[in-house]
């Protein structure tokens, strides 16, 4: 069996080629890291989104005013949704009742929007309509007439600071919205 012994100059040798090696390595895994933090960074504002709309369709629907229901779910989306970034993100409640002067049956029933309280300074309008708006809610085929729907609509603009990996390869235009039938008088 022979033994080897390192000389001096190959051993510097190698950590030379181990230092070029990280040196071609490391941004690559810093733009990995950054790529899995964004992405998980989209996941989350989108599950807020989504978190927010039917926490707010909820406590209307069960009988708390709008404005302060609509308080509480911008306290609760902190810090995607807060008064310091008004411009990237819109909520809007919309009361949604049987159009009067319509009867009903036939079914499904004419339905229109009473009421709407936006909150937010992101250039968007409601996707059910303005007030006085005819809506056609999907799946209402069977509710009884004289139904009262509330509806939170939620946009957030995902429009980081940064460099971004996903930005243009994904619509940053978030929206989400939920409808619940009212519960109480």
């Amino acid at each position: 069996m022979k033994l080897r012994f390192c000389s001096p100059k190959s051993s510097r040798s190698e950590k030379g080629q181990a230092l070029l090696e990280i040196t071609l390595i490391f941004p690559f895994l810093v733009l990995l890291l950054y790529g899995t933090i964004e992405v998980a960074n989209v996941i989350s504002v989108y599950q807020t989104m989504t978190h927010t709309t039917r926490e707010g369709a909820n406590l209307i629907s069960r009988g708390t005013l709008p404005n302060p229901a609509l308080d509480a779910i911008i306290t609760a989306a902190a810090p995607t949704i807060q008064d310091t970034n008004k411009s990237q993100w819109k909520i809007i409640y919309s009361e949604i009742k049987q159009k009067p002067g319509i009867p009903c049956p036939p079914t499904p029933c004419t339905y229109e929007v009473s009421n709407q309280i936006p909150r937010g300074n992101l250039g968007q309008s409601s996707q059910i309509g303005p007030v006085g708006a005819t809506v056609t809610i999907p799946g209402v085929q069977d509710v009884v007439a004289g139904q009262t729907f509330d509806a939170i609509e939620a946009y957030f603009d995902y429009g980081p600071n940064v460099i971004t990996f996903v930005g243009n390869n994904i619509n940053k235009l978030f929206y989400d919205r939920t409808i619940f039938t009212r519960v109480s008088n």
